[in-house]
């Protein structure tokens, strides 16, 4: 019986992707457009069709969106008020995306290496360049096959680590495979302007980690950021992407 083919870079991409695309619809679809609370009228109504005791109908609220119709039920730990600033989702939607785009990364080159480790005059320079420590040669030595070896304690490694929304890392690996002069490249598979995809992975990488390592504060508040924003830089992430396809 043969397993389940391993999913292609791109697919795991898509899949990973839209977890932060679900995030944001998540605001779009919990954002409250309803000024006052549940009226004493709808209460009742509700009340009855929930079988919720006369007593507790007063403690009924409810949020509503274009989208949903949500009742807090008495006793509910959440409130309309939970659902006003929805920065929390945002940011850990721009940090999902950061991770799929880097997921992906180290996935699709670690699927381009295979064939420039069978034979050393396709070795690119930063392959031959990549270092090996005493420990990983022990390792390495008991593989039969050895560049398996090689491959699992010293290319990937070194791959994961490049792996990522920063512009310098992003070139070196894309030269590792043997693609030079990127941003050129990709800035034309996505018709933007010279320099254009370096300033945006600068912008993001920024504030991914300033999301991810300080919480997002700015002197002593949290940073703005809207939907509008955090769509933008996903579509960018997924432009990228398709570029990258389009490059290897």
């Amino acid at each position: 019986m043969t397993g389940r083919p391993k999913p292609r870079p791109l697919a795991v991409f898509e899949l990973t992707i839209a977890d932060a695309d679900r995030l944001v619809a998540f605001v779009d679809g919990f954002t409250n457009t309803r000024a006052r609370r549940m009226r004493a009228e709808l209460r009742v109504r509700i009340g009855d069709a929930l079988r919720i005791p006369a007593r507790n109908r007063d403690q009924l609220d409810c949020l509503e969106s274009e989208h949903v119709f949500v009742v807090f039920k008495p006793g509910s730990g959440l409130c309309r008020d939970d659902f006003t600033d929805p920065r929390p989702l945002l940011r850990q939607a721009l940090v999902a995306a950061c991770a799929a785009f880097e997921t992906y990364l180290g996935d699709k080159a670690m699927s381009k290496v295979g064939p420039l480790l069978r034979d050393e005059s396709s070795l690119t320079r930063r392959l031959r360049e990549l270092p090996l420590t005493l420990s990983d040669w022990m390792k390495i030595d008991l593989y039969e096959r050895k560049r398996w070896g090689l491959r699992e304690y010293v290319v990937e490694p070194s791959v994961r680590k490049m792996a990522s929304t920063a512009p310098n890392q992003l070139g070196a690996l894309l030269s590792l495979l043997g693609v030079d002069d990127w941003t050129r490249k990709v800035d034309g598979h996505r018709k933007v302007a010279a320099g254009h995809t370096v300033k945006e992975l600068d912008r993001i990488t920024l504030r991914r980690n300033r999301i991810a390592h300080e919480a997002d504060r700015i002197g002593r508040g949290r940073a703005a950021l809207t939907k509008d924003e955090v769509c933008g830089d996903i579509a960018m992430l997924k432009s990228v992407v398709t570029a990258i396809e389009e490059i290897l």
